[in-house]
């Protein structure tokens, strides 16, 4: 059919004398397949990537549980290691345990966040704007830096307050945080900013003409406090629970510190036991244990859904209301103090130790004076200095690496519709589910399960990949917040006016997330550098990153060697976040000058959410 008739056919009604435009049809319509083909092409690539790298190796757990030993160990499928392991006391001892932490930090955490988000944005209480800053901070803090300080306060041999104690004359220790006092507390206050920043926009967007309200009844503060504010958050409150509830699960750093020190084990450090401890490793016992773990997690989200059936919790609606503080008269001077207090022993007291132990030529030796040689022995020693650049550079280009997947996958999740979004939805959530043993131990078995890739086991590649990988999730919150502050109107305009999907992406999507992208970086590096649990297990002999070689250092007792390296690591992640934040001031200053709208930057609260 030619040009004229297939035009005439589409366009009856068009008059005798119109020109018909020269359109080649059907080289229209062969482009137009040529594009519908490369486009299934790339999905296709794009869902078997997501498949390859999240998906596939945590199948391995299942499989893991009905094989004892290694997959290239080729040992045929049994059940008997699996009912083994439900079976023994350990595994049931492991849980009575977790099940204690998660509980009482959990309920600690959550109420002690609610608590001052409640004072942040409610109250009158001096100090209370302090608390935002002080959450952040604590939130950019790697969870073994808080380990490591306090290790170095309250060890019962030489631990900084039982030397301070027994300066009074006093025998003994005043405390010894290896122990389930000190676990409780540690992972109790390390939580809660994660809870604040949770729950803080909730309290801020409440309409307080309930509260006056239910004060005119007659109400107190306390009363309306627990009948009125708390119930009117009922989904952030159970939701930033159930997350800490899952953070409790999941951590690894505190528990092998202070807990395995005094005989209690948890779900993570049960699981590097088996692996690591044991000879030969009890890797069915090690794969029960994960699959109990991952379906609690999944029983945590059912149960906090079950709680929030069938209510209503609409506080915000179109009628402006004031945001004046709450009066709450001399008590806010105790509360203030309470501000004092945690600022005090999550911050003030575990810096000082690890600057003060880093000073000290043998930690704890007060007589010794206070020198800069440990600094000098980091940076010049072969070992440790290979150590500060083998971090650097994995902490740099993996959270490179880990921002652009996730602004990838998280654009997938927020423009797309239908099987590929709930599919890359499910397949990045995938490892926030995971401890990061586990995650470590499903992609030791994943490689190890074909004879192309086990050339990676025992490689810095292996481990590079999994904490990529590990903390995917952390960057998609981030880069999901960037990209929801983003309207559709923008890209629609790009690609009418000629421009393909990808130019769109990295010319208008790209291009105005660049400030979140940034912070989103900086927190990757921070994590990577920080993370302790995956490195345990996949760090190959000669490349260990400073938290293991830090931890090895303080196990050895060259307590104050351990500080200097780990505050090498504090000193340099300062510097970046002080030239970041000059350089996005610069920027900003500059886009206002040229009169133009400041680019979307990220929320602290969906990052922590």
């Amino acid at each position: 059919m030619d040009n004229v008739a297939a035009f005439r056919r589409l366009y009856p009604f068009a008059g005798r004398d119109l020109k018909v435009p020269d359109i080649d049809l059907l080289a229209d319509r062969r482009a137009s397949v040529r594009r519908s083909i490369t486009s299934g092409a790339m999905w296709s690539v794009f869902l078997t990537a997501l498949t390859i790298i999240f998906v596939y190796p945590v199948l391995m757990i299942v499989i893991g549980a009905f094989r004892d030993g290694l997959p290239s160990q080729k040992k045929p499928f049994t059940t008997e290691g699996l009912i083994q392991a439900f079976t023994s006391e350990d595994t049931w001892t492991t849980l009575g345990n977790s099940a204690i932490l998660v509980l009482i930090c959990g309920t600690l955490a959550t109420v002690g966040g609610g608590f001052f988000a409640w004072i942040a944005a409610s109250t009158n209480v001096p100090g209370r704007r302090l608390l935002t800053p002080l959450m952040v901070i604590n939130l950019f803090v790697p969870p073994l830096f808080h380990t490591l300080g306090w290790l170095m306060l309250g060890n019962a041999q030489n631990g900084l307050l039982n030397q301070f104690v027994r300066l009074f004359g006093l025998e003994g220790s005043f405390m010894n945080i290896q122990s389930w006092g000190g676990l409780i507390m540690l992972m109790s206050l390390g939580y809660m900013p994660f809870a604040y920043l949770l729950m803080l926009g909730a309290f801020k967007n409440r309409d307080q003409s309930l509260d006056e309200a239910a004060q005119i009844s007659g109400a107190g503060t306390f009363r309306t406090f627990f009948t009125i504010t708390v119930p009117s958050i009922g989904p952030t409150i159970t939701g930033a629970a159930t997350l800490i509830m899952v953070l409790v699960f999941q951590a690894f750093d505190s528990p092998q510190l202070i807990g395995r020190q005094a005989g209690i084990y948890v779900f993570s450090t049960q699981i590097y036991r088996y692996v690591r401890d044991e000879t030969p490793g009890k890797y069915t016992a090690a794969f029960a244990l994960s699959l109990m773990l991952i379906a609690l997690v999944v029983l945590l989200f059912l149960l906090q859904r079950w709680a929030l059936r069938g209510r209503s919790f609409t506080t915000l609606t179109g009628k402006t209301s004031r945001r004046e503080p709450q009066q709450l008269g001399p008590i806010r001077w105790v509360f203030s103090a309470v501000i004092w207090a945690f600022m005090l022993l999550n911050l003030i007291l575990p810096l000082f130790a690890m600057v003060l132990g880093s000073l000290q030529p043998v930690f704890g030796v007060m007589s010794t004076g206070l020198t800069l040689d440990n600094y000098a022995r980091v940076l010049t020693d072969r070992q440790l200095s290979s150590s500060l650049t083998l971090t650097a550079w994995m902490s740099i280009l993996g959270g490179l690496l880990s921002m652009c997947v996730a602004l990838v996958t998280s654009y997938v999740v927020l423009r797309r519709r239908g099987f590929i979004k709930a599919y890359t939805s499910l397949a990045v959530w995938i490892p926030w589910a995971l401890p990061g043993v586990v995650l470590a131990l499903a992609y030791l078995f994943a490689v190890l399960s074909f004879p192309s890739t086990r050339s990676m086991y025992g490689t810095a590649t292996l481990m590079i990949l999994v904490l990529v990988v590990g903390t995917i999730p952390l960057s998609s919150r981030i880069a999901e917040g960037a990209l929801a502050q983003l309207s559709p109107d923008l890209e629609e305009a790009g690609r009418t006016a000629g421009a393909s999907a990808s130019r769109v992406l990295v010319t208008i999507v790209l291009r105005l997330v660049i400030p979140s992208f940034l912070a989103g970086w900086f927190l990757s590096v921070l994590f990577i550098s920080g993370n302790l649990a995956i490195p345990m297990l996949l760090a190959p002999p000669g490349l260990q990153p400073v938290s293991q070689t830090a931890l090895q250092m303080f196990l050895l007792g060259d307590m104050a060697g351990g500080a200097a390296l780990f505050m090498v690591i504090l000193i340099a992640a300062a510097v970046v976040l002080v030239l970041s934040g000059i350089s996005m001031y610069i920027a900003k200053r500059i886009r206002l000058r040229a009169g133009k709208a400041p680019a979307a930057a990220s929320s602290l609260t969906h990052i922590a959410s």
